[in-house]
């Protein structure tokens, strides 16, 4: 039996950027039920842990994708660590969601939480997408830096320039009302 791997990490990562279907297939076979495991090891459930895989394999596509990346571990090593950081800063941010007023289930109906529904349709999918383009900057960064980076406040008001973490936070409110609507119009 062969014991190489079926891609190389050079074939997967150039899979990645290239948005490879069977190398994504291949990347949530092997790494999927590590990421699972210490999720629900560490008090999440199974769609907690399909959540954050995806949230896993989104952040890596884009840092594959810039051209200062430089993988210095193994990519399984990789996405292990980007899950289980992803976890942790979800955990922290569950403790701290009580403290935050301008939570993103306030403003749009639970049948619609567009940012963290995994199981979305395809067409809320592009029309989320749609969205978010439409919305132009600073909005559609100051969302993903939140939502999809996990930044806090500070780093935000701090990358985009703002006096304080206060101000980034009020942007943001601004953000999410701006893109309901856009949603909403749809």
């Amino acid at each position: 039996m062969d014991n190489r791997l079926p891609f190389s990490e050079e074939e997967l990562l150039e899979g990645l950027k290239s948005n490879n279907a069977m190398v994504i297939a291949y990347l949530y076979k092997k790494n999927y039920p590590s990421v699972a495991n210490f999720v629900r090891l560490n008090g999440g459930s199974d769609d907690e842990a399909k959540d954050i895989f995806q949230e896993t394999l989104v952040t890596l596509f884009h840092k594959v994708r810039q051209e200062n990346f430089i993988l210095t571990a193994k990519l399984n090593t990789y996405i292990y660590s980007v899950a289980r950081n992803l976890w942790l800063t979800e955990l922290k941010r569950k403790k701290q969601k009580s403290e935050d007023v301008f939570e993103l289930e306030e403003f749009i109906p639970n049948d619609e939480l567009l940012l963290e529904d995994v199981e979305m349709t395809k067409l809320k999918y592009n029309r989320l997408n749609w969205s978010l383009e439409q919305l132009g900057e600073p909005c559609k960064s100051i969302l993903s830096y939140y939502y999809f980076y996990k930044w806090s406040m500070q780093e935000i008001a701090d990358k985009m320039g703002y006096t304080n973490a206060d101000n980034a936070k009020t942007q943001k409110y601004k953000c999410l009302l701006r893109l309901k609507k856009i949603f909403q119009k749809m």
